[in-house]
């Protein structure tokens, strides 16, 4: 995987101020940046003590500087969540980011590390086993301390596959992009990443209902046609053909999704 911080320097890039509600928070936050590849040297993290705090600190940031806001909410939505925030923190002149329905839910992102780093307790990993996916779990903080101990050992964070996280955790996967382009660094890697964690057989499948097998259904950036036949293929095996229409699939049906969403409603 390409590192995002090839594509600038971090030297000579601009510092982000970053508000986060809490320790925990903070705590989780740099090990994301870590672990993303970010330059984590250029984001100021303002540790607020509540969302009340987190609104004015957010406020007075300078104008001339790049900042943003983490708040915990729980909505159906990120847009819907990212929307609420903003009013509830009074419109800051900054990005407004939120981890539904709290930051802790990240911490099961990739749900193989949270597996390996989780206490070796066998009830704590039957739980594990029966998690939905971390927007949907109810208490995230509760059951962070339960499974993984007190936040001083949540460093794990640093070692998580962050597009397989990226794939299950939505609002984890919109803070990184809206973070990466503060910093002015890449994201593109973040869909490629999510790309290799959809379900290859799935896809492959739905591929091969393509009739006949010879239809051409994609054309690569470079001018390369595939077949639906020789894509399933490549999606199967995983390789780099596979992993790039995977990645093209998921950034179209996003702006499918996305100009669908703002069509006005038929009287």
């Amino acid at each position: 995987m390409t590192s995002p911080s090839d594509s600038a320097s971090p030297s000579n890039g601009a510092t982000v101020d970053l508000v986060v509600e809490g320790l925990a928070g903070e705590k989780i936050v740099r090990a994301l940046l870590e672990a993303a590849g970010y330059p984590a040297n250029r984001v100021r993290i303002l540790v607020a003590g509540g969302k009340y705090r987190a609104a004015r600190l957010a406020s007075e940031i300078d104008a001339s500087r790049r900042g943003a806001v983490l708040v915990d909410l729980d909505e159906s939505t990120i847009p819907d969540a990212r929307t609420r925030a903003r009013e509830q923190l009074g419109n800051p002149p900054v990005e407004v980011f939120c981890a539904v329905p709290e930051i802790e839910a990240w911490l099961f992102a990739d749900e193989l590390t949270a597996h390996t780093h989780a206490q070796r307790d066998e009830e704590v990993q039957r739980l594990l086993r029966r998690l939905p996916l971390p927007e949907e779990i109810p208490n995230p903080r509760e059951l962070a301390m339960y499974v993984f101990g007190p936040f001083s050992r949540w460093g794990f964070l640093r070692q998580i596959d962050v597009g397989r996280a990226a794939a299950r955790s939505p609002s984890l996967r919109v803070f990184l992009e809206g973070m990466g382009k503060l910093l002015g660094v890449s994201t593109a890697w973040l869909l490629e990443g999510v790309g290799r964690s959809l379900g290859r057989d799935t896809l492959a499948g739905l591929i091969r209902e393509v009739s006949p097998g010879d239809t051409i259904v994609w054309r690569s950036a470079n001018g390369d046609v595939y077949t639906a036949n020789q894509l399933a293929r490549h999606i199967e095996e995983g390789d780099e053909v596979g992993r790039q229409y995977s990645s093209d699939l998921l950034r179209i049906s996003r702006d499918f999704l996305q100009r669908t969403a703002h069509r006005p409603v038929p009287h």
